[in-house]
């Protein structure tokens, strides 16, 4: 069976000139049949085309905060560290994951980057600007437990292709952010939900795959089969299956 490439989008450390991921999802993509690879934040404008011919598909990874100049705003109270440096290559990879509809997994910090790339917005910090949905209560986003510990629900719409990977309506995931989807970008449906309301996952239909989750799968897929099942099912449509 092939070994789909699948370019991973880094951190940056900015002070001391270096890139860097988690294992985790090298770990979670390796485990389901594919092979990985780190690409540059400081990729011209013109390469970022080229490279996306090359891989079979795109994993946005987690970080810092989308700078809020990318979606028209000023820096609030809340807000953190920002890399426009990085926010303009991965606005660059997705765009041109799109052209090519080259499949697409974008996890944390992920989901609010492709959402802006499209021409959304993110709540800067949401408990200084979010309200939960009904007067429900709000919930604790940014956890204090372990990466590797479920700790709130997620509500799946039926209708979604993240529903087809999972086959439940309500599953436990762990929550490590402190922004979220707020104006969904175009072309965009928001597929689940926390209770308080707030986007866990957003979905292009235009693509063949293009899942965004706010959720960190790759700390939990080695016991949760239902979050490996969403690398899995990554994998293979970056085969082409």
């Amino acid at each position: 069976m092939r070994k789909p490439l699948i370019a991973v989008t880094p951190g940056m450390a900015q002070a001391e000139g270096r890139l860097y991921t988690s294992v985790a999802f090298f770990d979670a993509l390796e485990a389901c049949g594919a092979i990985p690879v780190i690409v540059s934040m400081r990729t011209g404008d013109e390469d970022f085309e080229e490279i996306a011919k090359r891989v079979d598909g795109f994993l946005f990874s987690g970080g810092n905060d989308v700078s809020p100049d990318a979606y028209g705003q000023n820096m609030r109270i809340g807000c953190g560290e920002v890399q426009p440096e990085r926010d303009r290559a991965e606005f660059g990879y997705f765009k041109a994951a799109s052209r090519f509809d080259k499949p697409v997994l974008a996890i944390c910090r992920g989901i609010q980057v492709i959402n802006v790339a499209a021409g959304g917005t993110l709540y800067q910090d949401i408990p200084g600007e979010y309200r939960a949905e009904d007067g429900a209560n709000r919930l604790l986003h940014s956890q204090r437990s372990p990466a590797n510990v479920a700790t709130q629900y997620v509500n799946v719409s039926k209708s979604s292709r993240l529903f087809e990977i999972v086959r439940e309506e309500r599953i436990m995931v762990n929550s490590h952010h402190h922004q979220a989807v707020d104006r969904l970008g175009e072309g965009f449906t928001v597929t689940a939900r926390a209770d308080d309301g707030i986007v866990e996952c957003i979905e292009k239909a235009d693509m063949s795959f293009c899942v965004g989750v706010q959720w960190h799968p790759e700390h939990l897929w080695a016991k949760d089969p239902k979050q490996k099942a969403i690398f899995e099912a990554f994998v293979k449509a970056c085969r082409g299956e």
